[in-house]
């Protein structure tokens, strides 16, 4: 078989399945689903290179080359509006969905679906219209982190795909191979991205993803005996540290667009490619600060929960080993009940960012209802 999913590290079923359809024909629809950072998007588009592929997925054919580097017009990909999918962008696949594929070449016209469970109501249903009677040349690649939250009508329809957690094995091996990492350092990383793939790399490779993990962690620690200016100050560095890392990331996109501009031939292919890039600029921007508040409250449940493992003695789960000390030597004997609670106002945060809530107020909000469940300890 191809190279295809040569980068996609620690999903053996789902690239089994993936490769299975490519050889032996595929469904219209598939539903990839799994945590954030473990390679559904990646895949999705690796996959939709197979499907478009007149040999089904070489990987190194003109097709293949131009659908991974997001260069194909046959390959859209589709991602929400700020927190929604509407029905207007949905339309608009319905309409250009009912045409031949642009290229000859190709074999199917393939629409990537990110975030899918973001669809409102009126963009479920016009795409369930869809969905139950597809155009044969057509495929659809639905990725979402929530599939509980999708119509069932819609995830009935589709062929599920299930990524899991990397696992620290596999996920220390890529990071030995790719970067060069000690077995010892790499083990540690992956031990610290708890299965988010996508992370692990982002803290091998930016000082400033480093320094906003030792930031968070620090807080975190110190959260029970800071003062409210203390946090104040604490939660300014962290909305700042998150719209820098932002900006740094999404510079990167100019260079895609560059490279993309030196393979485009026409004057019209270039004319689509920048109009493409701003529209991905501005997803990226929103998907980036969203993404960053998320590991912003993974980093903080995973303090308190390494914290409530130490205090029953399950030392060797714990996924800050590089904090061990420092944790041994906070914990709150018998303190699994307010660790509990930490957690559960990390949670609820984590809940209230998924919609269009203000995120200065959910984490300062967070802040408090740990202090408060950690400073009452032992309940009288």
């Amino acid at each position: 078989m191809s190279t295809l999913f040569s980068e996609i590290v620690g999903q053996p079923l789902a690239v089994s399945l993936l490769t299975k359809a490519l050889e032996q024909g595929a469904s219209h629809a598939y539903l990839f689903t799994g945590p954030p950072g473990v390679g559904k998007s990646e895949a999705a588009v690796a996959f939709a290179a197979g499907l478009a592929c007149p040999d089904r997925g070489c990987g190194a054919c003109s097709t293949c080359r131009r659908v991974l580097e997001g260069l194909h017009p046959d390959v859209e990909i589709i991602a929400p509006e700020g927190t929604i999918t509407r029905v207007e962008q949905i339309r608009e696949v319905v309409s250009h969905a009912a045409y031949r594929p642009y290229e000859v070449e190709a074999r199917a016209k393939v629409y990537i679906f990110l975030e899918a469970d973001t669809f409102n109501a009126e963009a479920a249903n016009a795409f369930l219209k869809t969905l139950e009677e597809p155009p044969a040349h057509v495929h659809f690649i639905l990725v979402t982190d929530h599939p509980e939250r999708l119509l069932l009508t819609i995830a009935s329809r589709c062929q599920p795909v299930a990524f899991s957690p990397v696992p620290t094995p596999a996920l220390a091996a890529d990071l030995m191979s790719r970067f060069g990492l000690p077995d010892g350092e790499a083990a540690m990383v992956a031990r610290v991205a708890g299965g988010n793939l996508e992370y692990a790399r982002e803290l091998v490779t930016s000082a400033s993803a480093r320094r906003e993990r030792d930031l968070l962690l620090d807080l975190a620690r110190d959260l029970p005996r800071a003062g409210l200016m203390d946090v104040q100050v604490a939660l300014d560095d962290i909305m700042t540290n998150l719209e820098k890392r932002a900006v740094e990331r999404v510079a990167g996109l100019d260079e895609e667009l560059e490279r993309a501009l030196d393979w485009a031939g026409d004057a019209r292919t270039k004319a689509w490619l920048k109009k493409r890039h701003e529209t991905r600029v501005k997803r990226q921007q929103r998907r980036l600060h969203a993404q960053g508040l998320q590991t912003a409250t993974q980093i903080f449940a995973g303090w308190y929960r390494d914290l409530g493992l130490v205090s029953v003695g399950a030392d060797e789960a714990v996924l800050n080993q590089d904090r061990l000390d420092q944790l041994r030597a906070l914990v709150l004997p018998g303190g699994m009940p307010a660790y509990t609670r930490a957690l559960a106002a990390v949670q609820k945060a984590q809940e209230r960012l998924r919609y269009n809530v203000d995120a200065r107020c959910t984490i300062g909000d967070m802040f408090r209802s740990i202090k408060e469940a950690l400073i009452q300890w032992p309940i009288s």
